[in-house]
């Protein structure tokens, strides 16, 4: 027996005392009743809901995973739970997940089937917001440590198998412990942030770029030609030179060590990589400062000052 077969005076008060929408169907999909929490999630009244299927009601892509849902629901005629998406009267799509389960007949046989709908919309924005944070550097905004390493360890798998090599930079704020000590952590603070907005804004598509520590930056280059690593790492460079960094009533010009690297062969482990880099930015300091020094062509017997493997 349907739902909608009973009494209305029996079923209809109490689905629309329940807060979650509700609906049920028949075994052609065609909706049979639902309560006034479905209606107003949908913007229609009943009477637009009632013998009508999901292609009526729902944009051509959701109808199609209810559809496709409900179908493999009634076959195997048991519950279902999934997550997917409802759309509103103003176009807004809503994370929702749908409780299905079956209606039977007198026989026992598959007859339709009853669902629920629980937004989760709120949840899935927390869920966005705490895994961003966890891959963010709470001050810069640029991905912390442990993501730009992750991110450089699945680069180098992939460029591995395709026998490409990687291309990093690695960055230092120079002369930067004379700033704290000249003017403040907070004032160190501002200027690491609009380094790191200077480095962002000024990476190509494919580029990626995180705070390591400190006064730190690593740009994973996108490109593997050794050329445009120079050419990138040149124009970093000028760039943060160039551009006057704010902070109270002072105003910075902060220049940039840069360590350039290029793995020497596909099969060259990521973490020599890095160390590789770490050590021309140290050449870098030594020599002057507010310069690109390309990396040895040799790999060092063994990493400079950082276990890069175990930051991750």
């Amino acid at each position: 027996m349907f739902l909608s077969q009973l009494p209305p005076d029996v079923i209809q008060p109490v689905l629309e005392a329940l807060p979650m929408p509700v609906f049920f169907k028949d075994r052609a999909g065609i909706y049979r009743g639902c309560n006034l929490a479905f209606t107003t999630l949908l913007g229609l009244c009943p009477a637009d809901v009632v013998g009508k299927s999901v292609f009526d009601l729902s944009p051509p892509d959701l109808a199609q995973v209810y559809f496709e849902a409900d179908e493999a629901l009634m076959s195997a005629g048991q519950d279902q739970r999934y997550e997917s998406q409802v759309q509103t009267p103003s176009g807004q799509r809503l994370d929702v997940i749908f409780y299905k389960s079956v209606l039977r007949d007198t026989e026992g046989q598959v007859s339709g089937l009853v669902g629920t709908i629980l937004d989760i919309t709120e949840r899935k924005r927390m869920e966005q917001q705490l895994a961003e944070m966890a891959t963010r550097d709470p001050l810069t905004g640029l991905m912390n440590r442990r993501a730009i390493l992750s991110h450089l360890e699945r680069l180098h798998a992939d460029r591995r198998s395709q026998r490409q090599p990687l291309c990093l930079l690695m960055c230092d704020v120079d002369h930067f412990k004379s700033i704290n000590d000249r003017h403040g952590h907070a004032v160190g603070d501002e200027v690491l942030t609009q380094v790191a907005q200077v480095l962002r804004q000024h990476l190509r598509d494919g580029d990626q770029v995180g705070r390591i520590g400190g006064e730190e930056f690593l740009v994973v280059l996108q490109s593997t030609e050794p050329e445009q690593l120079a050419q990138v790492g040149e124009r970093l460079r000028q760039v943060v030179a160039s551009h006057p960094l704010m902070s109270l009533d002072t105003t910075f010009s902060v220049t940039l060590s840069i360590g350039a690297v290029r793995s020497l062969r596909a099969d060259e482990d990521w973490a020599s990589v890095v160390s590789r880099a770490d050590q021309a930015l140290y050449v870098a300091k030594r020599t002057g400062r507010d310069r690109v020094v390309m990396a040895d062509s040799e790999p060092p017997r063994q990493l400079l000052h950082k276990d890069w493997h175990k930051q991750l």
